[in-house]
């Protein structure tokens, strides 16, 4: 899945709980996290940069890449954010720690559920069970034509109705001052 779309969806569900400084940023995280660092070495390492083309399988890329990647799109990592942030949301006092890290979290597990049928085996299959099983899904590239334009209805479909529950909610708010002027 693209950038945007991981930084749109991790916005779209945590909308009013969290802020999307941090919602949008944790949503694309778990692919920076793998490609950034791999990027950066192979640069240093005099590597040509990969052109991604529907060709293109896992091992075109640094391998480091993948290394990361195992890590970055499991569940159980994500866990593990879920239990850092809590605990560090206690430690600071925090009312509801459970519940922000819950929201800080959502946008990471989303990223690994959206990406479980839309890589396929040959280009970074999410390894959402890892390290507990190397069991993946094929599934169809995001780039597929119907994938990407399903992706992005979707993502057109839940912001008009997160926007429009918004909307219907402070108009609500509107008529009840109103209401007790």
């Amino acid at each position: 899945m693209d950038i945007l779309s991981h930084w749109l969806w991790g916005m779209a569900f945590t909308r009013g709980k969290i802020s999307w400084k941090v919602s949008g940023p944790m949503g694309v995280l778990p692919d920076l996290i793998a490609f950034v660092p791999a990027s950066i070495v192979g640069l240093m390492q005099g590597r040509e940069r990969v052109s991604i083309d529907e060709n293109t399988v896992t091992s075109d890329m640094h391998p480091i890449a993948w290394d990361i990647y195992q890590w970055s799109h499991s569940l159980f990592f994500a866990l593990l954010i879920f239990l850092g942030v809590w605990f560090v949301l206690h430690r600071r006092g925090h009312d509801a720690p459970k519940l922000l890290a819950w929201y800080t979290t959502i946008p990471w597990i989303a990223h690994i559920i959206v990406d479980i049928p839309s890589h396929t085996i040959q280009f970074f299959p999410t390894p959402f069970l890892h390290p507990f099983s190397d069991w993946m899904v094929d599934g169809t590239r995001w780039s597929t034509p119907w994938v990407w334009f399903t992706n992005v209805a979707l993502l057109a479909l839940t912001w008009t109705i997160v926007l429009w529950i918004e909307r219907n909610q402070s108009m609500d708010e509107i008529a009840d001052t109103a209401a007790l002027a």
